[in-house]
């Protein structure tokens, strides 16, 4: 799922993914439990999650097993 960051970055500064000197936001990927829990975060900068989708699989898999 892509979230997308709010005009005053609100959201961004939730997730601690807003750059700190940029007026944008960086790369991060986040496995969230259904109570809303970061199970796994991934700072990429911004940067792309080499083979992001088997990637973000595996990690699942890794904890659901």
């Amino acid at each position: 799922m892509t979230l997308l960051v709010d005009k005053n970055g609100k959201i961004a500064k939730t997730y601690d993914a807003d750059h700190w000197i940029l007026p944008l936001s960086k790369r991060v990927y986040l496995i969230v439990d259904p109570n809303l829990n970061i199970l796994y975060r991934k700072d990429m900068g911004f940067g792309l999650l080499p083979d992001q989708t088997q990637t973000l699989i595996a990690e699942i898999d890794r904890m659901i097993k």
